[in-house]
């Protein structure tokens, strides 16, 4: 059976060592307790560190989980749970909402005393902010149907440090930085095709470029050579054009030698001495 509300507020006495400890009934909700974030917490590095180094959260204060890392949380609160009394641990939903998942963990053993440790994925791709004090997680309570016998409670936590024995590094997260470095080499390698194309462009360029001034100065040299022409042609026509003033003349002059003959040969002096008569 799961505790009421009202259960776990008569087994957590104002005076302490009670169920939850220290208790507030601001985090008391119908059938469980909001637990809060304490002052240790773990992200692992990924960096290849070889010893595990926590840190120390102050009132007020924010870590932040990077995306697709591991972090562990101690809980601001401790437990102690009767002989017939057991516990388990759920992430609230505003966290999974935010793309955190809380590492499925066993029920706490009756007769357990001690912190609780909160276990995180952030499986998301931004990072995720968690302030000191925050509510992160929700402890039910269920009671069993008779008292255990031999009893043998899970050791006390009291800090985070002694319960990690190595470093954590996520596979997503691994995953994650691999992928990135594949895009990081794509991106780069995109770059350098760009480069390339640009380089072959530029060389299949230069032959048609000098090609381009060659003809331009092959089409110079024809348009010189056509000038030369024109200015042989003017010479040509102005030749020819003192040809026919010459040949005009020539003729003007053969037209008045012809009528000069003409005349004399007309004359009775020309007719005497074609015949032989004398004047």
């Amino acid at each position: 059976m799961i505790l009421p509300n009202t259960v776990i507020k008569n087994l957590s006495p104002s005076a302490g060592g009670g169920l939850i400890h220290p208790f507030s009934d601001e985090q008391l909700r119908p059938s469980s307790y909001d637990l809060t974030v304490g002052d240790e917490y773990y992200i692992e590095e990924g960096n290849g560190a070889l010893t595990v180094e926590t840190q120390n959260l102050k009132k007020k204060q924010t870590l932040i989980i990077p995306p697709h890392a591991i972090c562990f949380l101690l809980a601001a609160e401790t437990i102690n749970l009767p002989a017939d009394v057991t516990a388990k641990v759920s992430l609230r939903m505003t966290h999974i909402y935010a793309g955190m998942m809380l590492t499925t963990q066993p029920p706490f053993d009756p007769g357990y005393s001690g912190k609780v440790i909160v276990m995180l994925h952030n499986f998301s791709s931004s990072p995720v902010c968690i302030k000191s004090g925050e509510r992160i997680a929700t402890i039910e309570f269920m009671r069993l149907e008779s008292g255990v016998t031999n009893l043998r409670a899970h050791r006390s936590v009291n800090n985070l440090v002694e319960q990690l024995r190595q470093p954590l590094i996520s596979s997503l997260r691994q995953i994650a930085n691999s992928s990135k470095d594949a895009q990081d080499k794509v991106a780069w390698l995109s770059g350098q095709m760009v480069i390339f194309a640009a380089l072959i462009v530029a060389i299949l360029a230069i032959p048609g470029l000098l090609s381009y001034n060659a003809l331009f100065d092959r089409l110079g040299d024809q348009t010189q050579r056509s000038n030369n022409m024109d200015v042989a042609l003017d010479q040509y026509r102005e030749e020819l054009r003192l040809n026919k003033l010459e040949t005009e003349k020539l003729r003007v002059q053969m037209t008045q030698l012809q009528s000069r003959s003409s005349s004399v040969a007309s004359s009775p002096e020309a007719e005497k001495s074609i015949t032989g008569e004398t004047p």
